[in-house]
């Protein structure tokens, strides 16, 4: 049983070291614009550049966590549209290949936004509205399409306004402002970016 014990921790602990060398620090990656798909989003509001806003602050979170060197956005951007090349959502390995070698990068990140909803509840004559934002996030490794590491981000925001006396009367849809959904948006993107840095290095 000692024995067992022993060789347990010697695998777990190399596998630790592993994780944490999958990707070395200072490497350069590039960040692709994010997908969105048809019924992420509740028809009470539509998502307005949620793909490109996405990439921004996963971008602005791993810049600040000074763990991998990111490449500047836009110009990276416009050279793959110019190959054709699918760089939003979901990157199949060939197509991730390719980005590589036209970026010189060995890694990309991307990923989807995956539901954005909304919930109302009041309290006190008090409408409050809260917006969900769900993202998955992705690291690969462009030279085999290796998947090195996926994360999911929670976000939410909230707002309110006090309620009219006829307020229980509604007709039309929930109204709620781009800002309280790229609000949700940025935090589910700062946590999935959280996750994936811990997963990775063993720390945010």
């Amino acid at each position: 049983m000692k024995a067992f014990l022993i060789s347990l921790l010697i695998i777990l602990s190399f596998s630790s070291v592993e994780a944490a060398a999958l990707i070395e620090k200072g490497a350069a990656v590039a960040v692709m614009d994010f997908g969105t798909h048809k019924g992420t989003s509740d028809p009470d509001f539509n998502l307005i550049k949620a793909e490109q806003a996405t990439s921004e602050y996963v971008i602005d979170r791993l810049v600040k966590s000074n763990y991998f060197n990111v490449i500047d956005k836009d110009p990276a951007l416009d050279k793959l549209r110019t190959e054709n090349l699918n760089i939003t959502g979901l990157i199949d390995p060939d197509t991730a290949k390719r980005i590589g070698e036209i970026l010189n990068v060995n890694y990309i990140v991307y990923g989807n936004v995956t539901n954005v909803g909304l919930d109302e509840n009041v309290e006190a004559m008090v409408r409050v509205k809260t917006v969900k934002a769900h993202i998955v996030i992705r690291i690969m490794d462009v030279r085999n399409g290796r998947i090195l590491m996926a994360a999911e981000g929670t976000g939410k925001s909230k707002s309110s306004s006090i309620m009219e006396e006829t307020s229980f009367i509604r007709i039309g849809n929930v109204k709620v402002s781009q800002t309280s959904v790229h609000n949700a948006l940025k935090k589910s993107a700062f946590q999935a970016v959280d996750i994936l840095l811990k997963r990775l290095y063993g720390k945010s």
